[in-house]
């Protein structure tokens, strides 16, 4: 699925005419982000989330659903100078993005419960500011494919399954460097999420979350460094781990 047809779902789900309910919420995630590099490149923090989602009211066959995240703060950085002599480097990384995700799901009704089949298309867009001179742009278009037990009232809920990107665009900027930004396209590996929480009632719930990107070494692209020459640049076979913590209100 192209961006532009997960935007144009995005739009169809804005004008559905069906009953819906929404939801709100906001957590914490503890990131990690590894390059594989010598010496390794680690970051690690947390990120403030704010979460909100739609989903058709239906208690049984297909429904459309959106959930989107808005998310960002400021993580440990150790790792290496970019060009020789390449020694240890400590800092921080600044970090805001947000992921917008359209789901097709087919709900299956249980005792007191949902079960949802859940296949969905979105992207994941961030900017990794390193330092005043350096940063990148990330934009990751997925889809993932999973379960999920849902509650009207109260009870454990849970999700979990697949993802899979199918595009991953890199912009790397760098003062001086020309051409600036240079385009990266680090390789699609195929990661998993999970999700475990509970509902207190209709609309209170908690949750905790893990979600990842696995992304494995770009292509070379060539540029020219002021004071260093012409060289060829890559992005290392590269890691996110994310694990969070959520409450949500849902309107009913």
């Amino acid at each position: 699925m192209s961006c532009r047809a997960v935007v144009l779902v995005l739009l169809a789900l804005a004008a559905a005419p069906v009953q819906a309910q929404f939801s709100v919420g906001a957590g914490i995630d503890s990131m990690r982000w590894t390059e594989d590099t010598a010496p390794e490149v680690r970051e690690r923090g947390a990120l403030l989330v704010v979460t909100g989602g739609y989903t058709q009211r239906r208690d049984r066959g297909p429904l459309f659903a959106w959930r989107g995240t808005l998310y960002g703060g400021s993580v440990e950085y150790d790792g290496s100078t970019l060009f020789p002599p390449v020694r240890s480097v400590h800092g921080t990384t600044d970090y805001g993005g947000t992921s917008q995700e359209a789901q097709l799901r087919y709900r299956i009704p249980t005792r007191g419960a949902w079960i949802d089949l859940v296949a969905s298309g979105g992207i994941d867009v961030w900017r990794r500011q390193l330092s005043a001179s350096q940063k990148e742009d990330y934009l990751v278009g997925f889809i993932r494919v999973g379960l999920e037990l849902d509650r009207a009232d109260r009870g454990f809920i849970a999700g979990g399954g697949i993802k899979q990107p199918f595009q991953v665009h890199e912009q790397a900027y760098l003062d001086g460097m020309s051409p600036n930004p240079i385009t990266l396209r680090p390789g699609n590996e195929t990661s998993f999420y999970l999700m475990l929480g509970y509902q207190f009632d209709p609309h209170w719930r908690v949750s905790g979350t893990f979600d990842s990107f696995r992304f494995s070494e770009s292509p070379t692209a060539g540029a020219v460094v002021p004071g260093f020459g012409a060289g060829q640049f890559f992005q290392p076979a590269s890691t996110l781990y994310r694990l969070g913590a959520r409450v949500e209100y849902v309107f009913r």
